[in-house]
């Protein structure tokens, strides 16, 4: 009887170290994991592109010799990497003459463009 009760002891303690371990483990590699996480995760700041049209415009107006107007998205992220397209206009034209490729090149919403004709001819810019 006493063999038996002190096996049953010996069984019982191997299971709660082996429980504890493996809760110990759970915990240990959830606690990694959540670092890890938290630091993917970026707040999107949005920015305003009036500064984008007013750049456009006045590069292309000069460039041009005549009034050139912009069209942007209001708002877009802020984020370095981050691209999206303004159409361009003579103002006396409701079809976009141009695509001004914009891409955010800079940790304060620093930017870079090129524009690309839409329309082959002379109006083209």
């Amino acid at each position: 009887m006493r063999k038996t009760a002190t096996n049953v002891a010996f069984v019982v303690a191997t299971l709660l170290m082996v429980a504890g371990a493996i809760m110990w483990f759970k915990d240990s590699m959830d606690e990694k994991k959540k670092p890890e996480s938290e630091e993917t995760v970026q707040p999107v700041i949005l920015m305003s592109t009036d500064g984008v049209e007013d750049n456009i415009e006045r590069r292309l107006t000069a460039r041009e010799g005549r009034q050139i107007v912009a069209k942007c998205p209001k708002k877009v992220d802020q984020a370095i990497g981050t691209k999206f397209e303004c159409d361009v206009f003579f103002p006396y034209r409701d079809d976009p003459i141009a695509t001004a490729n914009v891409e955010i090149d800079g940790p304060n919403g620093e930017f870079s463009w090129k524009s690309e004709a839409k329309v082959k001819s002379e109006d083209a810019v």
